[in-house]
C-alpha cells in the first residue's frame, strides 16, 4: 500500500524532467516533438499549464516545492503581461489556450494563496483580463464549455470582472447533454467515451468540491455514473483503450480520482482501481527521455490526434487529484480492495455491450461514429470489440490488409483497397446480441449480428454485393509471437493469452496478418488472427466463431 508521501513524490518524479525546460520567463515549458494544428507557442503554452493538474491537488494536500511554486507565480505574471516576450497572445474563435485556462483557473480556485495572493497588483489586473478573453469568442460545443464556467467562477471568487451570463448559459448547455443513468454525452457529437469519465463528470466534481456548486447533483450523477464506469477496468488494473484521447492514459482514473474528493462511499474499490491503474501505466513504456510521450503503451504518432503536442500527455495527471484529500482521509488509511463481483453482460445506455470476465473486459461496439475529422476516428470507435487485455491497432493506410491492421474488423478487398466499417446506418442490442447495418462502399451493404457468449462471441454476417472481392473477418491483435492458421482456424498466442477465429459458416480459410510495425497501441508489432472469405455477387452469409482467452 502506497502512502500519501509516496504518491506525492511519484507525481514530483513525473514533472522533475520538466524542471530545467520552461523559458526564461516561466511563462512556456519548452518540449521537443510533435506539431499540431496550433502554434509552437500555444503549444508551450499548453505544455505550462497541464502539470497544474498534478501540481494543484498536490499543493491542496500540503505539499511543497518551492522551485515550482516560484516558476508558476512568475509564469503567471510574464504570460498573461501584454508587454511581455513570453504573453500568451490574443485569443481566436476555438482556441486552445481555451482549453490550458481551465487548470490555471482551477488553482486560482483551490490555492489562490500560492498563486494569486503573491502577484502585484498589476499582474492580477493582467491575468484576470487575459482569462477574461474566454467570454469574448465563441468555442466546440463540447466539454470546452466547462472551462469558461471554470475560468468565469475563479474570476468570481477573486472578485473579478466575469460574466453570469456565460455562466448561466453554458450551465445550461452542459445540462443538456446529460442523457440519464449517470451519463452526459461530449456535447453535439454525442459520443459517449472517457470525456464522460474525465471531463463531463470530472469538472462539476471539482467545482461541488471546491467551489460548492451543485454538490448534491455531482455526487449523485457521478455515483450513478460509476455503477457503468467500473466494467471498464479489468481485475489487473488495465482500462478499454476506446476512442479518442488515448494518449492522456491514467486520466482513465481521473473520475475516481476526483469522487474520492465528494465521496467516501466504497472508497476501498476506489482507491484500489485507482493504484492497480498506476502500477499498470508504470509497467510501460509510456517515457521519452523521462517525458510523457504521445503514443499509449510506447512512444508512437501514428495513433495520436491532431491536437496531441508534446506537452498534452500531461492532461493524464488529473489521475493524482486524490492527493488533494487531507492526510485523516480514509483513502490514506483504508486497504485497496479488488474489484466487486460485476455482472458477466453490462448494457450500457442500449449503445453498447459490456463483457467484463476479470481479467478481460471487452466493449462491444454498434458502430454510430459522428465527427471523423481528428485522426483514426474510425478504428477508435467503429470496431465490432474493444478489448483491455488485447488493445486495438490503427491504419498505416488501406492499401494493403497489413498496413490496415483491421482487428476486429470485417473489412473488404475491393480493387487494392481496404473497407471497413465507418458508422453504422443502423443497430439495435437484444440481450446478449448486437445489430448493425453498415456499408463499407456503395457496392456492399452489411447486416451483422455478434452474439456475445461466456468464452467467445459469434459474428454472423449477411452480405449484399455488387462485385465479387475477399473479405477478411479478424479477431483481437496480441503481440507477433506464436501463430499459425488452417483450413478454417487461425490463432495468436502471446503472454498466455489465445486470440483466434474459426469459420462456422461460408468459404473461409484462417491466415495470420502480420500487422506493419507501430498499428498496435500497446505492441510495436503484431499479429491478428483472421478468416479469409470469397465475397460473391449477390447475398451471402458468413460467420465466424472469435475467441479470446486464457490459459
Amino acid at each position: 500500500m502506497m502512502t500519501k508521501k509516496d504518491y506525492q513524490e511519484l507525481l514530483l518524479a513525473l514533472l522533475e524532467p520538466l524542471r530545467n525546460r520552461f523559458s526564461k520567463g516561466s511563462a512556456r515549458i519548452e518540449l521537443d516533438g510533435a506539431g499540431t494544428t496550433y502554434s509552437q507557442s500555444v503549444i508551450e503554452f499548453e505544455s505550462f499549464a497541464r502539470p497544474l493538474w498534478g501540481l494543484v491537488p498536490f499543493w491542496i494536500g500540503g505539499g511543497r516545492d518551492p522551485f515550482f511554486e516560484e516558476h508558476y507565480i512568475s509564469g503567471l505574471a510574464n504570460g498573461s503581461d501584454p508587454e511581455s516576450p513570453e504573453y500568451w497572445g490574443e485569443c481566436e474563435e476555438s482556441d486552445q489556450r481555451f482549453v490550458e485556462m481551465a487548470p490555471i483557473a482551477f488553482a486560482l480556485i483551490a490555492v489562490p494563496e500560492i498563486l494569486w495572493a503573491p502577484l502585484s497588483e498589476r499582474a492580477k489586473d493582467n491575468l484576470s483580463a487575459w482569462l477574461y478573453k474566454i467570454n469574448e469568442h465563441e468555442m466546440p460545443k463540447c466539454n470546452w464549455y466547462f472551462f469558461r464556467i471554470i475560468v468565469n467562477t475563479a474570476l468570481k471568487r477573486l472578485g473579478r470582472k466575469y460574466s453570469a451570463k456565460r455562466i448561466e448559459e453554458d450551465a445550461a448547455f452542459i445540462e443538456s447533454c446529460y442523457i440519464g443513468g449517470g451519463w452526459y454525452k461530449d456535447g453535439v457529437s454525442g459520443r459517449t467515451d472517457y470525456y464522460s469519465a474525465f471531463a463531463m463528470h470530472f469538472y462539476p466534481m471539482l467545482l461541488a468540491a471546491f467551489a460548492g456548486i451543485n454538490q448534491e447533483s455531482a455526487r449523485e450523477r457521478a455515483l450513478l455514473f460509476a455503477e457503468d464506469y467500473i466494467y471498464w477496468f479489468a481485475d489487473s488494473g488495465e482500462a478499454i483503450p476506446y476512442g479518442r484521447s488515448l494518449t492522456y492514459r491514467f486520466a482513465q482514473i481521473a473520475f475516481w480520482s476526483a469522487l474520492s474528493l465528494i465521496s467516501d462511499e466504497d472508497i476501498g474499490t476506489v482507491k484500489g482501481i485507482i493504484e492497480r491503474n498506476i502500477e499498470y501505466w508504470l509497467g510501460r513504456s509510456i517515457f521519452d527521455s523521462g517525458i510523457l510521450s504521445i503514443g499509449y503503451g510506447y512512444p508512437n504518432l501514428t495513433m495520436a490526434e491532431r491536437y496531441n503536442g508534446p506537452g498534452s500527455p500531461y492532461w493524464s495527471l488529473k489521475a493524482f487529484m486524490f492527493l488533494a484529500l487531507p492526510d485523516e482521509h480514509p483513502f490514506w488509511s483504508c486497504e485497496a480492495v479488488p474489484l466487486p463481483s460485476l455482472d458477466g453482460l453490462k448494457n450500457e445506455l442500449g449503445r453498447r455491450l459490456i463483457q467484463h470476465r476479470g481479467w478481460d473486459t471487452t466493449l462491444y461496439e454498434v458502430g454510430m461514429l459522428g465527427m471523423k475529422s481528428l485522426g483514426h476516428f474510425t478504428e477508435k470507435y467503429d470496431k465490432f470489440a474493444y478489448s483491455s487485455s488485447s488493445p486495438f491497432s490503427v491504419s498505416h493506410t488501406d492499401e494493403t490488409i497489413e498496413e490496415s491492421a483491421p482487428d476486429s474488423m470485417l473489412s473488404f478487398v475491393v480493387n487494392g483497397t481496404v473497407f471497413v466499417r465507418k458508422g453504422s446506418k443502423d443497430f439495435s442490442i437484444c440481450g446478449n446480441k448486437v445489430f448493425s447495418h453498415w456499408s463499407p462502399l456503395p457496392e456492399v451493404d452489411v447486416e451483422t449480428t455478434i452474439e456475445i457468449m461466456e468464452d467467445c462471441h459469434i459474428r454472423t454476417h449477411r452480405i449484399r454485393s455488387g462485385v465479387e472481392c475477399i473479405a477478411y473477418d479478424s479477431g483481437f491483435s496480441r503481440e507477433e509471437a506464436e501463430g499459425f492458421a488452417d483450413r478454417n482456424h487461425a490463432e495468436v498466442i502471446s503472454s498466455g493469452i489465445h486470440s483466434s477465429v474459426e469459420c462456422i459458416c461460408g468459404e473461409g480459410e484462417g491466415t495470420v496478418i502480420s500487422a506493419d510495425p507501430n498499428t498496435n497501441l500497446l505492441w510495436r508489432r503484431s499479429a491478428i488472427p483472421s478468416i479469409r472469405y470469397f465475397v460473391r455477387k449477390g447475398e451471402i452469409v458468413i460467420s465466424t466463431k472469435v475467441r479470446l482467452w486464457k490459459e
